[in-house]
């Protein structure tokens, strides 16, 4: 106790203590459901434009040059591309049972190599994670092009759009565009669904994914190009892109997104050989901005719960929700993959998180209400455990 006072200060210290009490926690978070449902989330749907953090996103790039630092006894040098980080299966324990499947990253240095330390539940398991697997085509097309994807445009069936914006509306689901659904799928046109699996395989070192599905609609554009000056830089493959006729689905695991979150935050710490391979620095900061736009703000409303927001500097905060009803379940799921990274107490830490919960009441709005509680309380004590140096 006299260690916490010591280092966190007294309002600080008093606010990390009661985030203690999960369950008290937990009710608030369904008190502030009130008014909501299934359809729009107090936590889910909050947006960036809710966001404290939102006049901050363009410098995401920026903060993500300080290096984190990581002193866990046992943490290893971060894992090359295709190669498989050691996961504690028994390290996320203390997440409660409606968290189906976990996995996270703890990722930095403490002088040396930069090293990693990876905790899971259940973190192999293949699942559907719904809308969060969308980064995974976005990024194999980023790394599929060259040149300066500022200057870039998605053309086809008449259409002329703004790669970046395109990106942007997955994430904020604005529509300014289209579905984020149909964007999505159209950036699966750019790969067989054959490839882009092995491609997500290669990275991850995890044999057992699948991931040969779209989102529930049509492309938003059957055959894109992409292109720059009027040069076609990428063409869409000529297999059919059309949910009717996909030939599988998009199972993925925890570890997967995990893994790709915090590939993506530590991009500019990592090796050669641990990078995204064909990503450069330039072409993926555009894509930090635009993951900082997500709807979803759990890690926004963790901190204010911690009582730190206002003494954190630097903060980046990427993220994909994923939110759907199983049929075949007969329950309410909602996916969170994230990386966050801030300095607190003169140390900048960095975690990337995926969740999976799940609740199955036979009440859809009861389900969802809970589960987004369930879902921020959670990311809530992860964050606490982060500061207060208890994850290990």
């Amino acid at each position: 106790m006299a260690e916490l006072f010591a280092s966190f200060g007294q309002k600080e210290t008093f606010t990390l203590l009661l985030a203690i009490d999960r369950e008290k926690i937990y009710n608030d978070f369904l008190k502030a459901e009130a008014g909501f449902n299934s359809y729009k989330l107090a936590f889910l749907d909050k947006g960036i434009k809710n966001s404290p953090y939102q006049n901050q996103v363009e410098n995401y790039p920026e903060y993500l040059t300080m290096l984190p630092s990581l002193a866990i006894p046992g943490a290893k040098v971060f894992p090359n591309v295709g190669e498989f980080p050691d996961i504690d299966e028994q390290g996320l324990n203390f997440i409660h049972p409606d968290i189906k499947e976990a996995c996270i990253c703890l990722a930095g240095t403490a002088g040396g190599p930069f090293k990693s330390r990876w905790l899971g539940r259940n973190s192999l398991d293949k699942c559907q994670y719904w809308s969060s697997t969308k980064i995974i085509a976005i990024l194999n097309v980023i790394c599929s092009i060259n040149d300066d994807i500022n200057t870039c445009q998605i053309r086809g069936d008449g259409k002329k759009l703004d790669f970046n914006e395109v990106v942007e509306d997955i994430f904020t689901y604005g529509e300014k565009i289209g579905s984020s659904n149909a964007l999505s799928a159209m950036f699966k046109c750019f790969q067989n669904y054959v490839d882009l699996e092995s491609w997500l395989k290669e990275i991850t070192g995890n044999n057992h994914t699948e991931f040969q599905g779209l989102y529930g609609e049509e492309p938003f554009i059957f055959s894109p190009q992409i292109t720059q000056d009027d040069r076609v830089l990428l063409s869409a493959v000529s297999e059919s892109k059309k949910p009717a006729e996909q030939p599988g689905e998009n199972t993925v695991a925890t570890y997967d997104l995990t893994r790709i979150m915090s590939m993506v935050g530590c991009y500019y710490h990592l090796p050669e050989s641990a990078k995204l391979p064909g990503m450069s620095w330039e072409n993926l900061q555009p894509f930090i901005r635009n993951a900082g736009k997500d709807t979803a703000r759990y890690v926004d409303v963790a901190l204010e719960k911690l009582g730190i927001q206002n003494s954190i500097k630097y903060p980046v905060i990427l993220s994909k929700l994923g939110f759907g009803y199983s049929s075949s379940r007969k329950r309410t799921e909602l996916t969170y993959t994230c990386f966050t990274q801030f300095e607190y107490q003169q140390k900048v830490r960095s975690i990337a998180m995926t969740l999976r919960g799940a609740r199955a009441l036979g009440d859809f709005d009861k389900e969802a209400v809970e589960i987004d509680a369930r879902m921020a309380t959670e990311v809530t004590e992860i964050l606490r455990r982060l500061v207060t140096d208890e994850l290990e």
